[in-house]
């Protein structure tokens, strides 16, 4: 069956072969943050018989050191010239020198989409040169969740909101170069440990609102053309096996055309049970499993129209990979990348602390101190090698008598395994203190994955902070230009920075084994930090800059809004300091008074704006008020209530400048007071249980029922204990009129 070959993998990294199924070859390979040589040179030895002769470990030990040939041996150069060979061979005779670009943590923190969107184009147009069809993780939108992660760094936010906003322009750009994006790892991908048998336990409604609208986003604005599966199980179920996810979410709710294809080596179980239930491609290859598939159809598991529809989807993904010459010159290729590498970086790096230090005018006065180098990538799947990066030392040579020393503290993560803490190294907190008592103004950089834990002595023996996480090719460039103000620094925090690890919401649900209890629920990142009262080092949304912004004249454009309209938010932005500069406006939306637990506020629409000294923007903001509902278990969708809410408009998740409030009427029927509701609903509004109980009176049925329930069960609904609550009039009107007070 031609069917059932495409669903599977040829080779470890290409689908497809005329032999397999009739059809062309096409190549994936992992590529968020630029071509992964391990994983191409890998794949290339599959076709190529010139390999022969070689051992793996030279194989691996090319891929690493390629652009580092003083690390080769003889037989080693060899090799090299050799993949050269076919890498030239694979781009049309073109030297290719891939680049490194930033992770999805630092092009969230520029919280610009065009800046997203411009490096997902560069990574499409490097993709094209090495006639890669699928870029892998492109992009990862797995929820910052932990810090500990050892793939926080992949991820974009712990917002979802925020998440799906940015990632989708990712998509965007990688297909805008005619590869096919792909978005994973679905779903709820949040830790490295045990990470290919993990049973995660997540409420409904924490992936409704947590853990799925970054993906839906992808889905269906960026339009993606792969979905990958997680090795996680969700709730008992492996991802790659999970109908619900698969089925019923991806394809039906969302309406995904492409192709849901799992991770590497992730289906562990039945082959048949992973396309009964929704996954159209099993990789890697060669994949000897068919039978499995086979089974299924025969056994009436797997229907036949179920196994076109896979097999034309995969069929629809092969025919589609470009076969067009490369667009641009070499020339235009290296500056697309540099380009997008540097811009990411510019807009992304945040400055947290400053005290007036910064900007120098004068890199003498710099002294490089701590690590000489940067981290430029993480390891695993993420893991660049480039010639294109320069060297820290390089940018910034320092001075011997300078001033001011540069504290680089960099912190390894990687792919499969979790960091073990969030501690700052003792190498480098003994650093700090010696170069304060030498009486050096000190300028820390966190070329770290995610936040670091900083020592309350440390943090006040620095002068400045800067986090840039691992930057890519261009990281020495842009620090050294933010560092003496070229570049007015604008990127704002896009998780939430604890002062330690145990003060994040998800502490105590880090797992020992096989099982991990979101025991946090929804109240992820800033929702958890606020709903408990616990402060962070640094908020959400958090950056500092060189300038200075207010807001003011805030208002809405009515007063009062129904379950259908759309709520336009303006106000008056202005650069109040003495430099051209950008800063982000965020608009959080919250509901003080709900039935349901809820955040305190959750971000419903942003933006960036750069400003000159002294200039003034009028600037709106829109949302849909079908964007604020909660997800209800009870009743298994998102519905919305009635009442007042709150808006609030700021340059944090703390520093709130302004907030206003609306009010909604005719909001979810089933949560408005009336027959429907719960006894404890209103027992404590005076009004309403006087009215409630004339018209038990006044239909002559017994009241005792009532305190009874008031007593024992104030959760049951009035319709539950009398049949005759249709015709409670009285009741129904004061409940109307109590909401419109």
């Amino acid at each position: 069956m031609k069917d059932i070959s495409l669903l599977c993998g040829n080779t470890f990294f290409t689908i497809g072969g005329e032999e397999r199924c009739g059809r062309k070859t096409i190549r994936f390979l992992d590529g968020g943050t630029g071509i992964n040589y391990e994983q191409l040179i890998g794949d290339l030895k599959q076709f190529s018989d010139k390999f022969s002769g070689f051992t793996s470990i030279q194989i691996d030990h090319v891929s690493r050191y390629f652009y580092e040939e003083d690390k080769l041996d003889e037989d080693e150069q060899k090799l090299r010239a050799i993949v050269l060979e076919e890498l030239m061979e694979l781009t049309g005779g073109m030297d290719p020198h891939p680049g490194c670009y930033p992770p999805g943590i630092l092009l969230a923190s520029t919280w610009n989409p065009d800046t997203v969107y411009e490096v997902g184009a560069a990574l499409g147009l490097e993709a094209r040169m090495f006639k890669i069809a699928c870029l892998l993780g492109t992009p990862n939108v797995n929820i910052l969740r932990d810090p500990r992660n050892g793939r926080f760094f992949e991820g974009y936010s712990e917002d979802p909101y925020l998440a799906g906003k940015l990632a989708k322009e990712m998509t965007k750009g990688v297909q805008s170069r005619k590869v096919a994006a792909n978005v994973k790892h679905f779903a709820a991908n949040n830790l490295e440990i045990n990470r290919s048998g993990i049973n995660e336990i997540i409420s409904r409604r924490a992936l409704e609102e947590i853990y799925l609208p970054a993906f839906e986003a992808c889905v269906k604005e960026g339009k993606t053309a792969t979905v990958m599966s997680a090795y996680n199980s969700i709730n008992g179920t492996p991802c790659c096996e999970n109908r619900w996810l698969l089925r019923d979410v991806l394809k039906e709710r969302w309406g995904f055309k492409g192709v849901a294809m799992t991770d590497w080596d992730a289906c562990k179980g039945d082959t048949g049970d992973a396309v009964t239930a929704g996954t159209d491609l099993l990789m890697p290859g060669p994949w000897k499993k068919e039978n499995e598939i086979r089974a299924a159809v025969d056994d009436g598991r797997l229907s036949a129209d179920e196994l076109k529809d896979a097999a034309a989807r995969v069929d629809e993904l092969i025919g589609n990979a470009c076969g067009e010459p490369f667009p641009v010159t070499y020339d235009e290729y290296i500056k697309a990348g540099d380009d997008a590498c540097y811009n990411a970086d510019a807009e992304g790096f945040i400055l947290l602390k400053n005290d007036g230090l910064l900007p120098l005018e004068d890199a003498g006065r710099i002294k490089v101190e701590g690590d000489p180098g940067l981290i430029i990538c993480g390891s695993g799947s993420a893991q660049v090698f480039t010639d294109r990066s320069k060297a820290l030392r390089d940018v910034i040579p320092g001075s011997a008598d300078g001033d001011v020393s540069l504290v680089v503290v960099s912190i390894k993560s990687a792919e499969g395994t979790d960091r073990p803490d969030l501690k700052m190294p003792p190498v480098y907190t003994n650093l700090v203190e010696k170069l304060h008592n030498e009486g050096q103004k000190i300028v820390l950089v966190l070329n770290t994955p995610g936040p670091v834990e900083i020592p309350p002595r440390v943090l006040g023996y620095t002068s400045a902070i800067l986090m840039i996480f691992y930057p890519g090719m261009a990281g020495a460039a842009a620090l050294l230009d933010v560092l003496t103000g070229k570049i007015n620094p604008s990127g704002k925090l896009t998780f939430t920075y604890p002062q330690r690890y145990e003060d994040t919401p998800a502490f105590l649900n880090y797992p020992d084994g096989f099982t991990c209890i979101y025991g946090e629920d929804i109240f992820v990142g800033y929702r958890g930090y606020e709903k408990r009262g616990t402060k962070a080092l640094f908020p959400f949304g958090f950056g500092l800059s060189y300038t200075d912004f207010d807001l003011s004249d805030v208002k809405t454009d009515k007063s009062e809004y129904g379950l259908g309209d759309t709520v336009k938010v303006s106000f008056i932005l202005k650069n109040t300091g003495s430099r051209e500069g950008a800063t982000v406006v965020q608009l959080y939306v919250g509901d003080p008074v709900s039935k349901q637990r809820k955040p305190l506020k959750e971000l419903r629409a942003f933006g960036k704006y750069r400003l000159k000294p002294g200039q003034t923007e009028s600037l709106e903001f829109v949302f849909k008020i079908s964007d604020i509902g909660a997800y209800s278990e009870d009743y298994g969708q998102f519905l919305i209530e009635d009442g007042m809410y709150d808006i609030y408009l700021g340059f944090s998740s703390e520093d709130i400048r302004q907030k206003i409030s609306f009010r909604l009427t005719g909001g979810s029927e089933q949560l408005r007071l009336g027959i429907n509701s719960s006894v404890l609903d209103i027992m404590n509004i005076p009004v309403l249980r006087e009215a409630l109980v004339k018209d038990i009176n006044d239909a002559g049925e017994d009241i005792q029922a009532l305190i009874e329930s008031e007593r024992y069960a104030p959760g049951v609904k009035i319709t539950n204990i009398y049949k005759t609550a249709e015709h409670f009039n009285n009741f129904v009107k004061e409940c109307n009129n109590y909401l419109k007070e």
